[in-house]
């Protein structure tokens, strides 16, 4: 199907994006889908290639939409293990016709089948890969996300593109930290060392750093379930306390005077949009648009359909 801009069915996280692609897509985006990004090295040590189908199948085992680029190594990783426990959106580098990498051609038709995963071609069908239409299709891959994963990068890589749409957009951006010694974790390091990214080392981070609910550790993982296991509360809840301690303050300026009193009306307990509305004041369409540009801050989440709750991590502080 075809998703021009100004389709009612385009999706909203792409606002921003200046110009909007028309959008050629396998089947109906779900708009109400929580999507997380995994992008990463095409040639990854085996470590992170483990790290990165664990954390997609984690993800994708508790709903939550696996976006990432389709290239070899960790993208390709995070689309197989998805599609084992639930659902995974590829954005391709090309059009459609000349699918890159071509080795990945029966992955991309698995990804079109596969009931609720999607292929999404931000490009005409006849357009093929060059140097910039990955920038491209990294722009649209982190707009379509919640957050961004990085789980290794060279010093000289498309996972560096990503992060920079990343802070661009005002996306959260995680990244897996590896030996500081490793060259091929360099682009991964030096980001961390700026402190434009978080380190991720537990997906339990990633679920309270957006206001989810962990499902706990799933039994197929047995590294994180070994770790668990010893000394189980006092060092997972020490963990996230640092990890709390280490996400910025929450920064209003800019807002305008409907998101402040939108916000402040708002709880970690989801309330219905009606609600919302009796609670502030404001008129319904005023409401909504101000409950939409929160969202798209990454400051509101939206769930179950119709009610809306801030993100947990915000009211720790």
């Amino acid at each position: 199907m075809l998703l021009a801009p100004d389709d009612p069915a385009y999706p909203v996280r792409l606002a921003n994006l200046d110009p909007k692609p028309t959008l050629r897509v396998s089947g109906a985006l779900d708009s109400r889908a929580i999507a997380v990004a995994i992008v990463g090295s095409r040639t990854p040590v085996p470590e992170a290639l483990k790290f990165a189908r664990d954390l997609a199948g984690c993800l994708a085992a508790a709903g939550i939409v696996v976006v990432s680029g389709g290239a070899k190594g960790i993208d390709a990783a995070a689309h197989e293990a998805a599609l084992r426990r639930g659902r995974t959106w590829c954005v391709a580098p090309s059009g459609r016709a000349h699918p890159y990498p071509e080795e990945h051609a029966k992955l991309f038709a698995r990804i079109a089948r596969s009931r609720g995963s999607r292929m999404i071609w931000p490009f005409e069908d006849d357009v093929k890969k060059d140097e910039e239409t990955p920038k491209a299709r990294n722009a649209v891959l982190v707009g379509l996300a919640r957050a961004v994963v990085v789980v290794q990068a060279h010093l000289k890589s498309g996972s560096r593109n990503a992060m920079t749409h990343a802070r661009r957009m005002n996306r959260p951006l995680l990244v897996v930290p590896g030996p500081p010694w490793a060259r091929a974790f360099e682009g991964s390091s030096a980001v961390l060392a700026t402190g434009d990214a978080l380190p991720l080392c537990h997906p339990q981070q990633l679920f309270r750093y957006l206001g989810l609910t962990w499902p706990g550790t799933p039994t197929w993982w047995p590294n994180l379930r070994g770790l668990e296991d010893r000394p189980r509360k006092r060092q997972s809840s020490e963990n996230l306390r640092l990890f709390d301690e280490a996400v910025p303050a929450l920064d209003r300026e800019g807002w305008t005077d409907s998101e402040n009193v939108v916000f402040t009306g708002l709880s970690d307990t989801p309330q219905h949009l009606d609600e919302v509305v009796a609670k502030t004041g404001l008129s319904t369409s005023a409401t909504i648009t101000a409950l939409l540009t929160l969202s798209l801050k990454d400051v509101v989440v939206e769930g179950p359909d119709g009610f809306f709750r801030r993100r947990q991590c915000l009211l720790t502080r």
